[in-house]
């Protein structure tokens, strides 16, 4: 056959059926637009959110450092600089404080610090916003946070203006009139004041006492790890985290993987389906053409140039409208999942042109792919064959003899595969979006505000004395809650429990060769060794402290039988007696660490106590274990600090309420538990106890509450939820689209089939039923692919949930799957008997003489 080659004819022909077939190229087109739509869209909201993410969790810290380590040595400042994975090193010094009470009489600080310029740039800028004016430079001038102005009672601020201020540092007391060099917002909550450099050197700072080295790291966690190996630290030093760093294991990486190709997946089988169908249709007239001697190259040239011009219009639509969403729908997302101004969250768009690259490219390989398969049957379909084509009818028939051939559900079940390449574009399109809507659901009902509370919070609410907090405390502590203060509390509604620690200083009998392992291992990375004073020299000088009685360290109560479980469990060689401690036999010390571990030479010994209260006695205690960093205790007694800084002492000594008892009848109420029932009640119960913390009168004491953890995760998690069910729904509209696609242009194809069906006796309510149970197959597959295929995709989820968030557990959602599975059988059993209610309206004789289909 001889080429056609009146390429003008060609055009016109392909000018005609672009007019023609309107409906068509309305489908194709609106198909390239949602794929590249929702696919630019995803891609932009998911990439906003954790870079959203990330900054708010950079601001909440209050620096971009990954790890940070206070009072450093010049050699390890010299290593630190030198290792070649580390990116950023920024140095900061404490440099003061400013301590003011409010008009509630409640005492608040200013924190005055030195940045270098490294930890200013790199570090610090990045985690605040509104930076008005210029870093301090001379030594009388000072930068403030929103937070520090505020306290100050500044509401207008402006740049120059003078601002007294009282305040200490390490030289004592002072008074001095700064210049406000600048403002910002920060997001850490506290009041922030900075320093130049020139007062710091005057003030006599130094990075031994009170510098803070920044680090930001190349890889995380495994430059990490290294450094932990590489930079040995004194005894009263460690390593500061900015981040939880933890690897993700091969079931999130797998799950991950499963969501993105899912999201591609249901995209491709959108536009294959709409072209699939659209170009089948047009077989019949492909025909016709190849016997004017139009040749399979021009035929195949003739539907890929369509489908280009269908990708030229769609394409720059669906980035367009994805444009829009990521400017101007992405913030409001933002505000509405972070509520703008309570938290670190402000709406900032990210621009990504890689995300529009690849939508576009991924968007144009699909149509080409999708129109290439259909183009190519037809244009190989010989002229004869493709008169004889009927829409979406097998080419290869198949002999049935069967008694049960003429019954309506076996005609359905026929009619569904009698083409089996659409049929399992639906089957696949209504499974993923049911799948992905599941797995999204799944992942985000692991996340409950109620466990992240118990995983990182001890209680719902907690109070604490700050006296056992601040250092050189030497005068008596002024008891701030009582009894009555309790019960109060405990009369609450809903309240579950309350749990009280108790605390006292005591003095420990010194001798020196009873503590001897003890000892040795503390002078090792002790300030007396580093001072080049021998071993004897600091025994003399514990001996002094011990004259003045001044050696000791705060005893405080172990609340929770749980801790020492866990202990026991994590440390099998050196268990602890729990029946012995509870009876207040035995004590356990603190704090060990990996690589410095003095608590644990005292285990077996015998210490001599004696508190500090008007009927405190010497009380011997026997030593059952030692506590190290990584061992949960309380977070009310973690924060428990020295009632002198006596060096050469345990930290702290942990006794159980029979202990208490037996050591005094006067110790502080140093730390309250509030645990409740319901997490639904937990603003109410926040308010009652916000009443009943007014008739204190004291102010040596402070106040936590879970309902801004609990507000600030809920929005969190809407935010996930609004993410991922938006995405879900995106896959679950593309895969009803496929099947309305393939119910209205099967019916329409078929109504000469019907037509001839009703000529020979069936009814329209039979046929009607047959289209009926169609739809009932689709859904029916369509779910038992959700339950096999469906829930081996939730274990999935389910085994890395875990590995998410430790505080996420998994809960399989039931009541989701029945509701989705019911509209899928409700869709698929409805949507057919009303096409074809819609195109039997024509007569069987008229219908009987349409064949253009």
């Amino acid at each position: 056959m001889h080429d056609n080659r009146n390429k003008n004819a060609m055009k016109r022909v392909e000018k005609g059926m672009m007019k023609v077939n309107s409906t068509r190229n309305l489908f194709a087109m609106s198909a390239i637009i949602l794929t590249t739509f929702m696919i630019t869209t995803v891609f932009s909201l998911a990439i906003n959110y954790i870079e959203n993410m990330n900054l708010m969790q950079m601001r909440t810290l209050g620096t971009a450092a990954d790890v940070s380590l206070a009072m450093p040595t010049k050699e390890q400042e010299q290593q630190i600089t030198s290792l070649d994975y580390v990116k950023t090193v920024g140095v900061r010094y404490m440099a003061g404080s400013v301590s003011r009470k409010n008009a509630e009489g409640r005492e608040f600080s200013i924190v005055l610090q030195y940045y270098d310029t490294t930890e200013w740039e790199k570090h610090y800028q990045k985690a605040i916003s509104g930076f008005v004016g210029k870093y301090p430079a001379n030594e009388n001038e000072i930068m403030l946070s929103e937070d520090a102005l505020s306290q100050l009672g500044i509401k207008a601020p402006e740049l120059h203006m003078e601002i007294p201020l009282s305040y200490s540092d390490r030289n004592g007391q002072q008074e001095r009139i700064f210049t406000l060099s600048g403002w910002f917002h920060s997001y850490t909550g506290t009041g922030m004041g900075f320093v130049s450099e020139s007062y710091c050197k005057n003030a006599g700072c130094t990075m031994e006492e009170d510098g803070v080295l920044s680090l930001s790291l190349k890889k995380i966690p495994d430059d990490f790890l290294r450094l932990q190996r590489d930079v040995k630290l004194n005894e009263n030093q460690f390593w500061d985290a900015a981040v939880l760093m933890k690897s993700s294991s091969g079931s999130v990486i797998a799950m991950v993987i499963f969501l993105v190709m899912f999201i591609i997946g249901s995209g491709y089988l959108l536009i294959y389906n709409v072209l699939y169908v659209s170009i089948s249709k047009d077989t019949r007239f492909y025909g016709l053409m190849k016997t004017l001697g139009t040749t399979q190259t021009q035929i195949k040239s003739l539907v890929k140039r369509q489908a280009v011009e269908f990708a030229c219009i769609g394409i720059p639509i669906g980035i367009l409208l994805a444009t829009t969403v990521s400017f101007g729908f992405v913030p409001l997302f933002l505000e509405k999942g972070f509520n703008q101004g309570k938290s670190a969250m402000e709406a900032v768009v990210f621009f990504h042109p890689s995300i529009y690259i690849l939508s576009i490219l991924f968007s144009a390989f699909t149509v080409w792919i999708a129109c290439n398969a259909p183009a190519k049957a037809a244009a190989k379909t010989s002229p004869i064959e493709a008169l004889k084509f009927q829409n979406f009818a097998p080419q290869k028939t198949k002999n049935r003899n069967s008694q049960n051939g003429g019954r309506l559900y076996i005609m359905a079940f026929h009619n569904v595969f009698r083409d089996r390449k659409r049929a399992i574009l639906v089957f696949m399109s209504l499974f993923m979006g049911i799948t992905m809507i599941l797995g999204v659901n799944g992942i985000a009902g692991s996340y409950k505000a109620e466990n992240y509370v118990k995983q990182y919070m001890d209680y719902n609410f907690e109070y604490a004395d700050i006296q056992v907090r601040q250092y050189e405390q030497l005068q008596k502590e002024v008891p701030q809650f009582d009894e009555h203060f309790i019960e109060q509390i405990e009369q609450i509604e809903g309240i579950k429990n309350v749990e009280i620690q108790k605390t006292v200083w005591a003095g420990i009998d010194f001798d020196g060769s009873d503590f001897g392992d003890f000892m040795k291992i503390k002078y090792e990375d002790s300030s007396y060794k580093a001072n080049r004073q021998s071993y004897e020299q600091m025994l003399a000088g514990l001996r002094a402290y011990a004259n003045a009685d001044e050696y000791g360290c705060y005893i405080t109560t172990l609340m929770d039988e749980r801790i020492l479980e866990e202990y026991n469990e994590n440390h099998p060689e050196t268990t602890i007696d729990p029946d012995a401690f509870w009876r207040g036999e035995i004590v356990i010390t603190g704090w060990d660490s990996d690589y410095n571990a003095p608590n644990a030479a005292l285990v077996g010994k015998t210490l001599t106590l004696t508190a500090k209260s008007a009927n405190g006695k010497a009380t011997d205690f026997l030593v059952g274990g030692a506590f190290d960093f990584m061992d949960d205790t309380n977070r009310l007694s973690t924060t428990i600090g020295h009632h002198k800084m006596v060096e050469i002492v345990p930290d702290i000594i942990y006794v159980s309420e029979a202990g208490m008892e037996r050591l005094t009848g006067e110790a502080l109420i140093s730390g309250i538990g509030v645990d409740i029932e319901e997490i639904n009640d937990l603003e109410r119960i926040d308010s009652e106890l916000q009443a009943i913390n007014r008739t204190l009168t004291t102010a040596e004491w402070e106040f936590k509450s879970t309902v801004d953890t609990v507000e600030q995760f809920n929005q969190m998690l809407y935010a996930q939820k609004l993410l991922g069910n938006g995405v879900a729904a995106l896959l679950i509209v593309i895969g009803l689209i496929n099947f309305v696609n393939v119910m209205v242009t099967g019916v329409a194809a078929r109504k000469n089939e019907f037509a001839i069906m009703e000529s020979i006796g069936t009814t329209k309510k039979q046929l009607k039923k047959i289209l009926t149970i169609e739809g009932g197959i689709y859904a029916l597959i369509s779910t038992l692919l959700i339950l096999i295929f469906g829930n081996a995709f939730l274990m999935l989820v389910a085994d890395a949930v875990p590995n998410l968030a430790n505080y996420a557990v998994f809960e399989y959602p039931v009541g989701l799957v029945i509701r989705l599975i019911a509209a899928i059988f409700v869709i698929c059993l409805s949507v057919p008997g009303i096409v074809y209610k819609l195109i039997s309206n024509e007569t069987v004789i008229e219908r009987m003489r349409s064949f253009d289909n």
